[in-house]
């Protein structure tokens, strides 16, 4: 398999899902952006909560710190 290929086959994939996503609708482009928008939230929540347990673990924190931080 050579790089032409490769390109080719990357290049039509790419047609392909442009092709689907041009049939959306503006509902579903909202839909889509606020579930993302909705899981990025999530995800950032989940990060800081876990950083603040591991310097409530590690002693860098006091229990009182920690509270207040995740109310």
């Amino acid at each position: 398999m050579n790089i032409e290929r490769v390109a080719a086959a990357i290049t039509y994939w790419i047609a392909v899902c442009l092709a689907w996503l041009g049939d959306w609708s503006l509902q579903d482009v909202g839909t889509v952006f606020g579930m993302a928008l909705g899981a990025g939230a999530l995800l950032i929540s989940w990060y800081y909560r876990r950083k603040t347990y591991q310097l409530l673990e590690a002693g860098k924190i006091s229990r009182e710190v920690y509270e207040h931080v995740n109310r």
